[in-house]
């Protein structure tokens, strides 16, 4: 068989699901499917949109309020269904809510009126998130330059990102068939101690379920993007029912106190040295890079909830393969944000950087010495310059940029190198020659030693001693602080071509 991923799947689902009407979920799902005739619970499965050659349309946005949106559209708000998934507001949340207004009013910060706007809005019923939206803009067009007293964030915008109910159906399939074939019981038809579960509150089909609920609220696969910026930010969200809520105030804004902001900061540590600086973006930059993002992030779930993408050679459907493969995806959203996020501890992001590398070989095939050649990552931002448009571009490639122009510095740490007028470093191993590496990829290599040295320094392998010390020998150790951003440019590889995804976890993963 070819190494393509197939057209479709076979999926062997039990007679008893959705209430004895199989055929009915995987409609329910955008799934087509058609008994395969062989046996009573086994079809064959496709997406909608491989059927009809469509887009994915797995999540949308809606732009409400700000530049480009000729009418204010909070209203829409309460005419979008939105799942039950919390109760009423209890006394403890209201009393939360008080206390950072009040912080909020006396501190004056951006960061506590944030806070208070976010959690609002989170607390904001059904009926009320019109209303609430719609203040919390007039109040981001209301903020005022402490200095001068001109408007803030004049650019001001409100977007809300919803998720179809269809891409939690097929992520959740996984989980439910996990089950099936882990309980004997329920796999012969045995639904009493599943049902008495259920009746007590307990998540019965609950396989890996903090590995890939990401995808209930969307914000997990949307924190890159409002960390782009990083250290600066350009806007907050909130998860919501009715979908993730994104507030943006236009411009970027310092996200880092230069000093200690709180104790655990008086902590040793390393921080960043050289401050970064931001340009202003145009109006509409923020609506432009929402849009790229989504409708990249749609089809990247179109490949992460294909059936057809985590089946074995006989086309037949693995639910754990499918698991590996979307936790693996969540995962590297999660890491890319905690880089962005942790701008104060360079030793954290680097040690993030390095697991980051081994997901990014699991998601595209590609190893670390590829990542990490300055001429494939000069490729690579090459390719996003052409294609995300120059308003998007604004947001989503600064950090890109930087951390091309790091890779690229880390060849200056290699001070034997500049101080001899050679050319390339000479791979010592028991005092004899045995190889050598050109400066760019010599980086990578160093890069390579770094990350096995989250086991510690010194390698296991008599195939990587002389390397390894001789690049202990020849480089200072110093690493570029944008290095970590690296794992971003990549995000916004896999971002923009899905495809490679699609062949690596098809190729890759249990089966």
């Amino acid at each position: 068989m070819s190494s393509g991923v197939p057209d479709s799947a076979i999926v062997e689902v039990p007679q008893w699901l959705w209430n004895n009407a199989p055929e009915a979920f995987f409609k329910a799902a955008m799934l087509h499917a058609r008994s395969t005739g062989a046996a009573s619970n086994a079809w064959r499965v496709r997406p909608f949109e491989k059927h009809f050659r469509t887009a994915p349309s797995l999540l949308d946005v809606h732009h409400l309020a700000g530049p480009g949106v000729a009418r204010q559209r909070f209203a829409d708000l309460e005419a979008f269904p939105a799942p039950n998934l919390r109760g009423p507001v209890t006394q403890r949340e209201l009393d939360e809510l008080k206390k950072r207004a009040e912080r909020a009013s006396a501190t004056g910060e951006v960061v506590d009126a944030f806070t208070f706007f976010s959690l609002q809005t989170s607390l904001a019923g059904h009926h009320e998130l019109p209303q609430i939206a719609e203040n919390i803009y007039a109040e981001l067009l209301a903020f005022r330059m402490e200095e001068t007293s001109a408007v803030a964030f004049p650019d001001s915008s409100v977007h809300v990102v919803r998720r179809r109910a269809e891409l939690v159906h097929r992520i959740k399939l996984a989980s439910f068939l996990i089950r099936i074939e882990h309980d004997p019981a329920l796999a012969a038809g045995n639904l009493g101690p599943t049902k008495a579960a259920a009746n007590t509150g307990s998540l019965v089909f609950s396989a890996s379920e903090e590995l890939i609920n990401g995808v209930v609220f969307l914000d997990l696969y949307f924190g890159p993007l409002l960390g782009a910026l990083s250290p600066a930010v350009w806007g907050f969200h909130t998860a919501h029912e009715v979908g993730t809520m994104l507030y943006s105030i236009g411009s970027p804004l310092s996200g880092s106190k230069g000093d200690a902001a709180e104790m655990l900061h008086l902590l040793p540590g390393k921080s960043p040295l050289v401050a970064t600086r931001f340009s202003s973006f145009q109006p509409r930059a923020a609506r432009e890079a929402l849009d790229w993002w989504a409708a990249r992030l749609n089809a990247l779930f179109g490949v992460l909830t294909n059936p057809a993408v985590f089946s074995d050679s006989k086309q037949r459907y693995v639910p754990v393969k499918h698991i590996q493969g979307t936790s693996t995806a969540e995962q590297l959203f999660k890491r890319v944000t905690s880089i962005l996020s942790s701008h104060r501890d360079t030793t954290a992001r680097n040690v993030i950087f390095f697991s980051i590398l081994d997901t990014l070989e699991r998601m595209t095939s590609r190893n670390l010495e590829t990542h990490c050649g300055l001429q494939f990552a000069r490729d690579t931002l090459d390719r996003l310059e052409r294609d995300i448009p120059l308003a998007a571009a604004e947001i989503l490639l600064p950090a890109a940029r930087r951390a091309v122009a790091a890779l690229a510095e880390l060849q200056n740490g290699f001070f034997l190198l500049q101080q001899s007028g050679a050319t390339e470093i000479d791979i010592l191993d028991n005092g004899q020659v045995v190889g050598s590496l050109k400066p760019e990829r010599a980086a990578a290599e160093y890069v390579k030693v770094l990350r096995n040295a989250t086991h510690g320094f010194g390698s296991n392998k008599s195939g990587r001693n002389g390397i390894t010390n001789t690049l202990l020998a020849h480089h200072n150790g110093e690493i570029p602080q944008d290095l970590p951003l690296l794992g971003y440019l990549y995000l916004l590889d896999v971002l923009s071509r899905p495809e490679v995804v699609e062949r690596s976890l098809y190729r890759g993963g249990r089966v």
